[in-house]
C-alpha cells in the first residue's frame, strides 16, 4: 500500500464549549490559519490524492464554507459527512463509515487514518509514519507519546510497564492508578476498514458521558487477539490538541518558534525573536532585518534586504528588496517599492501603492493612493483616493480634501491627480476632484480647489494684511 490508498476521516464536528466562542473551535486561528487547515495541509502534503471525509455537527455550514472558499484545498478530494448529534468520536466514525463513503473504503479494502481536525502541530515525518502499511493480520496502529502532565487525555493501559497495549481509559473513567500513568492516546489511528466498520457497530456509550468512544475499539482488538500496532511518538508539542484559550496560545507560541527558526535559518536576522510574530503564509528574501516586537501576518512577501524597524505591523503587504519600514508603521494590503524609505509611524490603509526610491515620511497616511517612483511625501500628510506622478514633493501638512458629501458618477470620494515633477509646498489642500499638471508649482498655505496647468505657479490663499499696534488694542 502506498500512502495515497488510504481514506482519512477528519473529525471537526465538536462543539469546543471550552472555548467559550461564537466561532467553531476548528476555525479558530494559529499562524494565521485556522485549526483545521494545519492539518489538511499535512494531509495534502504526504496523501495528496487520498479521499477525505470531514465530520461536520456544530455549525457545520461555516466550517465547510471556510474550506471551500480557500483555495488551498481545491485539489483534495473531500467529502462533507454530516454529525447531527454530537455523541462522541466512535459516534462520527460511524457516521461516515455507513455513508458511501465508508462503503466504498469497505469494498475497496482500503485502511482508514482517523485525525482530529484540533492539532495544528503535526508534521509531515508524523503523518507519513502513521500511514506506513498495516500487517495484514494488525487491526490498526494507534499513535501514543508520554506527557510530563497527562491531564485531560485518555491513559494507555499496557500489561506491565512496556508490554503490549490492553486498553485505553479515559480520564473521567479513570482510576487513581491508571491516572497516574503519563504514556496517553494521541486521538491519532490508522485502522483496518473492516475492523473499524465491524468494531464502531459494537461501541456502547454506558461511560461517565454517555458518549461513543473511538478509543473503545482497542479494547475490542485485545480481546479479538488481533495486534495492535503502536508508534510510541517522542516530541508531545507536535500531539498538542486544543480544547480552550490557553491551549490555543501555547500552540500559537510553538507554531510561531517553529516559524521564526526556519526563517532564521534561511538567512533572516532576528533583532529579539522572542517577540516576534509571522504568520505560516509570510515569505522573506534573505539578508532580511527584523526588529523587536514585529507582526507580519497574512500573504506578505519581504523582499531581500529589507529593514523592519521596532513595532512594524504588516498585514498581506509586498516590500521590495533593499527597502526600510521604520518603527510604528502600520500597513496593510498595500505594495512598497524597492529602496523605498517608509515611517516612522507611517500609516498605509488598503489598496495603496509606493513607488522605487520613495520617502514616506513619519506621521504619513495614504488610502487608494499610488505615489510614483522617486516621490517624496515626507511627514505629517494625508493622502486619500490620489494618484501621484513621479518625482513629485509633497511639502508638510498636506491633506486631499477627498469627501464633501456628493456623489460623481457613482462615486463618494474623488480622486486628486498630481503629474510627475510637482513641488507641493508646505500646509496645503486638495479639494478633489482636482488635478496639478506636470512640473507645476504650488504655494505654500495653497487650497487648490480648480485644475492647475503644467509648469504653473498656483497660490490660493489670502493676501496678507498688517495693522501697526493692532494686536496692543486686543490686549487691553
Amino acid at each position: 500500500m502506498n500512502k495515497t490508498s488510504c481514506g482519512i476521516i477528519l473529525l471537526a464536528a465538536g462543539h469546543g464549549k471550552r472555548m467559550r466562542s461564537s466561532l467553531p473551535k476548528v476555525l479558530h486561528e494559529v499562524g494565521g490559519r485556522p485549526l483545521l487547515f494545519h492539518v489538511l495541509e499535512r494531509i495534502q502534503a504526504v496523501a495528496p490524492t487520498a479521499p477525505i471525509a470531514i465530520v461536520l455537527g456544530h455549525q457545520s455550514q461555516k466550517v465547510e464554507a471556510a474550506i471551500r472558499n480557500s483555495n488551498l484545498f481545491s485539489d483534495l478530494k473531500i467529502t462533507y459527512i454530516q454529525q447531527p448529534e454530537q455523541r462522541g468520536t466512535g459516534h462520527a466514525a460511524k457516521c461516515v463509515m455507513e455513508s458511501s463513503w465508508g462503503k466504498d473504503r469497505l469494498s475497496a479494502r482500503q485502511p482508514v487514518l482517523v485525525l482530529p481536525g484540533d492539532q495544528p502541530l503535526l508534521n509531515d515525518e508524523l503523518v507519513s509514519q502513521i500511514l506506513e502499511p498495516l500487517s495484514r493480520t494488525s487491526a490498526l496502529r494507534l499513535l501514543t507519546c508520554e506527557l510530563p502532565d497527562p491531564s485531560g487525555y485518555g491513559r494507555v493501559v499496557r500489561r506491565g510497564k512496556k508490554g503490549p497495549v490492553l486498553r485505553i481509559v479515559e480520564e473521567r473513567d479513570a482510576n487513581l492508578r491508571e491516572k497516574a500513568i503519563c504514556e496517553v492516546a494521541a486521538s491519532i489511528y490508522f485502522f483496518q476498514s473492516s475492523f473499524l466498520s465491524v468494531g464502531l457497530q459494537r461501541l456502547s456509550n454506558k461511560n461517565s458521558q454517555g458518549e461513543y468512544y473511538l478509543t473503545d475499539l482497542i479494547g475490542q482488538a485485545v480481546r479479538a487477539k488481533k495486534p495492535i500496532e503502536v508508534l510510541v511518538w517522542k516530541n508531545h508539542d507536535h500531539l498538542r490538541g486544543v480544547n480552550d484559550s490557553w491551549e490555543l496560545a501555547q500552540a500559537q507560541r510553538l507554531l510561531n518558534e517553529q516559524t521564526v527558526k526556519k526563517w532564521a535559518q534561511k538567512g533572516v536576522k532576528f533583532l529579539d525573536p522572542w517577540s516576534t510574530w509571522i504568520d505560516v503564509s509570510v515569505e522573506i528574501g534573505e539578508e532580511v532585518v527584523i526588529s523587536q516586537n514585529v507582526v507580519l501576518s497574512g500573504k506578505t512577501e519581504i523582499g531581500r534586504g529589507v529593514k523592519l524597524g521596532p513595532h512594524v505591523v504588516l498585514k498581506n503587504m509586498q516590500v521590495g528588496e533593499g527597502s526600510e519600514v521604520k518603527a510604528g508603521t502600520v500597513a496593510e494590503n498595500s505594495t512598497i517599492g524597492s529602496h523605498a524609505l517608509v515611517g516612522p509611524y507611517a500609516h498605509l490603509r488598503p489598496d495603496s501603492s509606493v513607488g522605487e526610491g520613495c520617502k514616506i515620511g513619519n506621521f504619513v497616511e495614504l488610502k487608494k493612493t499610488h505615489i510614483g517612483d522617486h516621490t517624496s511625501v515626507a511627514h505629517l500628510s494625508y493622502l486619500g483616493d490620489a494618484e501621484v506622478g513621479s518625482h513629485v514633493n509633497i511639502g508638510c501638512g498636506f491633506v486631499t480634501c477627498n469627501y464633501d458629501g456628493r456623489v460623481i458618477e457613482g462615486e463618494r470620494k474623488h480622486r486628486t491627480i498630481i503629474e510627475d515633477g510637482v513641488f507641493l509646498g508646505s500646509d496645503c489642500q486638495t479639494v478633489a476632484p482636482v488635478k496639478i499638471g506636470k512640473g507645476a508649482y504650488v504655494a505654500s498655505g495653497s487650497t487648490i480647489t480648480e485644475d492647475v496647468e503644467a509648469d504653473s505657479l498656483a497660490v490660493a490663499r489670502a493676501r496678507q494684511v498688517n495693522k501697526p499696534g493692532y494686536a496692543r488694542k486686543l490686549r487691553s
